[in-house]
C-alpha cells in the first residue's frame, strides 16, 4: 500500500497543509496514523476520502458542512458532475478513480467533460493539470506504473476516438503538417492531441507517433513533402543536447518550417530561421487555432 506525507496530499489536492491540519484538529474529518518522527502519513484509502472532501471544497462547500456529512453521502456527492465546479475538482474526480482502477468512473466523467466544455477545454482545463500531478506521483514512485499506463491509454484511445470523427467532411486544406516525438520520447497524448487540433480544423496532417527516428523522419518528408514538422517533447531520455537536436534538425530538413513543442525545448535560446518554439500548451493551442 502507497503512503503519502501531508506535503504529497497538498500538491495533489491544491489544499495547504496548514490548512489541512487545521481541519483535522476542528473537524476530526481525516486523523492519519502517525509515523515514530511525529510526520503525517497517509494511505490509498485516506488519500481517496481527502480527495473527495477537497473536489466538494473546490466546489464551493464549506467544509463545516462537510464535516457534517458520512462518508457515504461525500462519496455519493462527489460522484454528482456540477457545470458550475472548478476544474480541480475535476482532476481530484480523476484521480480517486485511478487509484481506484475504475476505468467506466473515469471514462463516464470525460464523456460529461466533454459535454459540458468541449474536447479543447476539457484537455486545457481538466486531463492536462490531471497529467501533470500524475507526472510528480511517478517521479515521487508514489503511483505505480500499472495506474500511469491505466490512465495514458484511457486518454490515447478516447483521443484517438476524437481524432477518427475529424476523417469526414470537407477535404482538407493546407498547409501540410508532420508530426512526431523524436527518438525516445514515448509519450504520445500530448502529440495526439496536437493532432485532433489540427484534424479538427481540417488542416493536412500526417501523424507519424512516439519516438520516430532520423531514418524514418527523412524517408516520410521526402515522401510527403510537408511545409511543417510538429516536433514534441517531454523528457529527453537520450545523451544528445536539445539545443544541439533543434539546430541539426532545422538545418537538415532547410526546407520546411519547424515548430519545436513541449517542456524539452524550453530551454532553447537560439533557433534557426526556420524554426519556432511553443513552451507550452496554450501556446499550442493558439498556433493551431490560427493555421
Amino acid at each position: 500500500m502507497d503512503i503519502f506525507s501531508i506535503r504529497d496530499i497538498e500538491n495533489l489536492t491544491g489544499i495547504k497543509a496548514h490548512t489541512l491540519r487545521v481541519w483535522e484538529k476542528r473537524y476530526g474529518i481525516i486523523i492519519p496514523p502517525t509515523a515514530p518522527g511525529k510526520h503525517r502519513m497517509y494511505d490509498n484509502n485516506d488519500l481517496k476520502h481527502i480527495l473527495r472532501i477537497a473536489s466538494l471544497y473546490h466546489k464551493g462547500m464549506k467544509i463545516s458542512k462537510i464535516a457534517e456529512m458520512s462518508f457515504e453521502e461525500i462519496q455519493k456527492k462527489t460522484q454528482a458532475p456540477d457545470t458550475r465546479s472548478n476544474f480541480e475538482a475535476f482532476v481530484e474526480q480523476l484521480l480517486e478513480y485511478t487509484f481506484d482502477g475504475n476505468e467506466a468512473a473515469f471514462k463516464k466523467l470525460m464523456a460529461e467533460l466533454r459535454e459540458m466544455m468541449g474536447e479543447i477545454n476539457m484537455y486545457l482545463h481538466v486531463i492536462f493539470p490531471f497529467l501533470s500531478k500524475i507526472g510528480e506521483l511517478w517521479l515521487t514512485d508514489k503511483i505505480s506504473p500499472i495506474q500511469e499506463h491505466f490512465t495514458s491509454n484511457i486518454i490515447r484511445n478516447e483521443l484517438i476516438v476524437a481524432i477518427d470523427k475529424t476523417f469526414s467532411g470537407s477535404p482538407l486544406k493546407d498547409p501540410k503538417f508532420l508530426l512526431f516525438c523524436p527518438t525516445g520520447e514515448q509519450h504520445e497524448i500530448p502529440l495526439l492531441f496536437c493532432h485532433f487540433m489540427l484534424r479538427s480544423r481540417k488542416v493536412n496532417a500526417t501523424y507519424l507517433g512516439s519516438n520516430i527516428s532520423e531514418d524514418i523522419l527523412t524517408s516520410v518528408v521526402e515522401k510527403k513533402e510537408p511545409e511543417w514538422l510538429l516536433v514534441y517533447l517531454i523528457t529527453n531520455f537520450t545523451d544528445e543536447e536539445i539545443e544541439k537536436y533543434a539546430t541539426a534538425l532545422a538545418k537538415k530538413f532547410e526546407k520546411q518550417k519547424i515548430l519545436f513543442c513541449g517542456p524539452g525545448f524550453k530551454n532553447i535560446d537560439r533557433l534557426e530561421t526556420n524554426a519556432s518554439i511553443c513552451r507550452g500548451i496554450h501556446e499550442l493551442v493558439n498556433f493551431c487555432s490560427t493555421v
